[in-house]
């Protein structure tokens, strides 16, 4: 079975929900137009990406004002949608990939199994949770952004058999106050991912990541993240090899069709299902990880993030 799958590259800045959905939208209807039946939006493209409290005022119900626009397009065109939103549940925040398909009752979700570094003060990591849907096309694999560096997001992909990976990314690049060096390692780790994917699970890739400037304020003023969205969006074949991919810079669409054939090759049960899977620094690595511990510890006792689930301004 072959389908026709598509990559959105776009700017999404924050504070503007309704700018970036007029943005995404274009760009679906885009893709339609050149045939696609499932696409891809970078993670949380209409919510933006903030590392300060703030971002909580971009969280919605699951089945909020997202996903009746998101499910809408579906079913007016026949197309499969997937997108990230700020989801909010109670007291609690997470990040949540939500596909969209045109039949009654086809909606599917899985939430970011970790919130990593910075994210952590602002979203619960929702630990090991199903990534892969049973849809009438096929089993769709979802990863969220760095859940990719982890293995167990690999060998929960590889334990259902996923047919085709979807990746949604907020990637930016690392600000110039890191080392030259680890500032390569960063990018070049996020390019090996989709082949790695792919050549596991035998299985096409399709990656979406945002472009353009990124700025956040860091807790306690101690410096700013200043950075560029990596781009690079692209579609790798079931052998990981690159079929198409957007530049660093380039705002656009990528439509290519690709083959959903299962797949048995031997090296799908090989993949210990712990630690860490993508070649990191150490340094970087490190330094995720305290980042994720405190801002976890933060986001556990926070007052602010009650209220803020609770709808009281901050």
């Amino acid at each position: 079975m072959t389908i026709k799958v598509a990559t959105i590259q776009m700017i999404s800045k924050n504070k503007d929900y309704d700018g970036n959905r007029l943005r995404a939208e274009k760009s679906i209807l885009d893709a339609i137009c050149q045939g696609a039946e499932l696409i891809l939006l970078p993670e949380l493209a209409l919510a933006g990406y903030l590392y300060t409290d703030d971002f909580w005022d971009m969280a919605e119900e699951r089945k909020g004002k997202t996903y009746q626009w998101q499910k809408s397009l579906s079913e007016t065109h026949g197309v499969y949608i997937g997108h990230c939103l700020l989801e909010k549940e109670q007291s609690d925040f997470y990040d949540t990939f939500l596909l969209t398909g045109p039949g009654q009752n086809q909606v599917w979700t899985h939430r970011k199994i970790q919130a990593p570094g910075h994210e952590s003060y602002l979203f619960k990591g929702a630990g090991i949770n199903s990534n892969v849907f049973e849809t009438p096309i096929g089993k769709i694999g979802v990863v969220i952004c760095f859940d990719s560096a982890k293995a167990h997001t690999l060998s929960s992909l590889i334990n259902g058999n996923a047919q085709i990976v979807l990746m949604a990314y907020s990637y930016p690049g690392l600000p110039e106050y890191f080392s030259k060096k680890d500032r390569s390692n960063w990018v070049e780790t996020y390019r090996k991912a989709p082949p790695i994917y792919s050549k596991y699970l035998q299985a096409p890739v399709v990656v979406s990541n945002k472009t353009g400037h990124f700025s956040s304020p860091l807790r306690m003023g101690i410096a700013n993240f200043d950075a560029r969205f990596t781009g690079g969006s692209s579609i790798f074949d079931k052998e990981g090899n690159l079929l198409m991919r957007l530049a660093e810079n380039q705002a656009g669409v990528l439509v290519s069709e690709v083959s959903l054939e299962k797949q048995t090759g031997s090296e799908k049960n090989k993949l210990y299902p712990k630690g860490w899977l993508l070649p990191y620094s150490s340094k970087n690595k490190i330094l995720m990880e305290i980042i994720r511990a405190l801002g976890s510890i933060r986001y556990r006792f926070s007052k602010k993030r009650r209220l803020a689930a609770a709808g009281y301004p901050l």
